[in-house]
């Protein structure tokens, strides 16, 4: 017995349980929480500008000779009075020339209206899982991918009175629909579509005028070309 004592008494003490040392490392704060995630957003973002280029290309490729007057035809600096839909010009409808539940690349024919009396079309495609050519408030361009809440934005977006629109029959204008985007077509191509609308959101500006339930109305969905499903 007395030899067992002294075998137990010899024991190095880290075979012993022991309790765990308490940490000393504080937690992170709310706002060190929220600076963190805001840093990590930042750096994606410089990550993305820093990119010149995009594998996939540009999202939107224009058909019509010279075109390009899609781009940024809606200003980010004019957005406060767009969304009060205090801007009546330019406006343009959109028609789907060539589509499908599972074509990459829709070819489309916008109608641009810069008064009440006359308009001209350009021709041009957007490819529905291409990135959008951004640039930010330095002037360094990149590439960005549209996100599900400007698809929401623009679910939701109506042409409100006293702004004349054709109620529940939509064309080529001048004048808008009651809702902007939203055509009689089957859910499939109703699904298919947002990723389009979101990406024309970005090219166009358009997205600055309704983003917080603004009340731009100047862009829309005039039809689908009956002929145009691919699919």
């Amino acid at each position: 017995m007395t030899a067992l004592l002294a075998l137990l008494t010899a024991m190095p003490l880290a075979a012993q349980d022991a309790p765990a040392p308490a940490s000393t490392t504080a937690k992170p704060s709310f706002w060190q929480r929220v600076g963190n995630t805001a840093r990590d957003a930042g750096h994606r973002i410089t990550q993305e500008i820093s990119n010149p280029g995009s594998t996939k290309g540009d999202a939107f490729r224009p058909l019509t000779p010279g075109a390009g007057e899609l781009v940024g035809i809606f200003p980010a600096a004019q957005s406060g009075e767009a969304q009060l839909g205090h801007l009546a010009w330019p406006r343009v409808a959109l028609t789907m020339e060539e589509y499908g539940e599972h074509l990459d690349c829709w070819t489309i024919r916008a109608r641009i209206w810069p008064d009440a009396g006359s308009h001209h079309d350009e021709r041009f495609q957007i490819c529905r899982s291409s990135p959008v050519k951004v640039t930010n408030d330095l002037g360094q361009s990149g590439y960005a991918m549209p996100n599900d809440m400007e698809a929401r934005l623009a679910e939701a977006a109506e042409t409100h009175p006293p702004v004349m629109s054709t109620g529940t029959v939509a064309t080529e204008g001048p004048n808008p629909p009651r809702s902007l985007f939203i055509r009689s077509i089957p859910e499939p191509l109703v699904w298919a579509q947002w990723p389009v609308i979101t990406r024309l959101l970005r090219v166009t500006g358009f997205g600055n005028g309704i983003s917080g339930g603004g009340f731009d109305y100047r862009l829309w969905i005039a039809g689908y070309n009956p002929d145009g499903n691919r699919g």
